[in-house]
């Protein structure tokens, strides 16, 4: 009997050590692919996308795109001086509201195509189909992302005007000016959207440029959406 005993504990045992060796090979296989795709975990230095690109990218809109942009706006003196930052506030605020519904959009679309390839009802309780479901869904956002990435900026030039002439009336000389910075925004804000996690800008910190400080007011600090927690650029 006590040998019995003892063949069961070491059967026991052997099945335990290949057990936790399954789970070691599939946590080093999971952390492996969020590391791979998630901006919070770490950042692939050839990753045009990475968060702190992406935060660069936002940075150059504010202290040069716009600048570029409030000079150009001058110059045409087609709008007064003290309308301009009101203008600009709102431009940025709707183009990135715009670019995040229309990113969520497809990412619901993604998400919908995934979830139902046709599994068994007892698959859908499996935390393994489910996790590998998780990480089809978080490579599908990030080839997404890398699309947005390399598309021509004319077709953000065209988001951008459908953007101008639905929400702003301006003089005909101005759409050009501004349509270029209009189109700078809401490529950054497609990516920021399209980033895992999320970075989007802070809105309950924005204003309609009514400040002192009011160049600084218009981009609102980023949040990182799963750390919950803002960083001023």
């Amino acid at each position: 009997m006590n040998k019995k005993m003892l063949e069961d504990a070491i059967r026991m045992a052997d099945q335990s050590k290949k057990e936790l060796e399954d789970f070691r090979e599939r946590m080093k296989v999971k952390i492996s692919k969020e590391i791979g795709v998630r901006g919070d975990l770490s950042e692939n230095i050839n990753d045009p996308c990475r968060e702190t690109e992406l935060l660069k990218m936002y940075e150059i809109l504010k202290n040069q795109t716009w600048e570029q942009t409030k000079e150009w706006i001058l110059n045409g003196k087609h709008i007064a001086p003290k309308h301009i930052f009101k203008l600009g506030a709102q431009i940025i605020k709707e183009t990135f509201v715009t670019s995040k519904k229309d990113m969520t959009a497809r990412i619901t679309k993604i998400k919908e195509a995934i979830m139902i390839l046709p599994t068994s009802e007892e698959s859908k309780e499996n935390e393994l189909v489910s996790q590998k479901l998780s990480d089809d869904m978080e490579t599908a956002i990030k080839n997404l992302q890398k699309r947005f990435s390399s598309c021509s900026m004319d077709l953000y030039r065209e988001l951008a005007m459908k953007i101008l002439k639905s929400k702003l009336q301006l003089h005909m000389g101005d759409y050009g000016l501004i349509r270029d910075f209009t189109a700078e925004c809401y490529k950054v804000s497609c990516l920021m959207t399209l980033h895992i996690p999320p970075l989007q800008p802070s809105w309950e910190f924005h204003t309609s440029g009514e400040s002192n400080n009011q160049d600084k007011i218009l981009f609102p600090a980023i949040v990182n959406s799963w750390k919950n927690s803002a960083a001023e650029l």
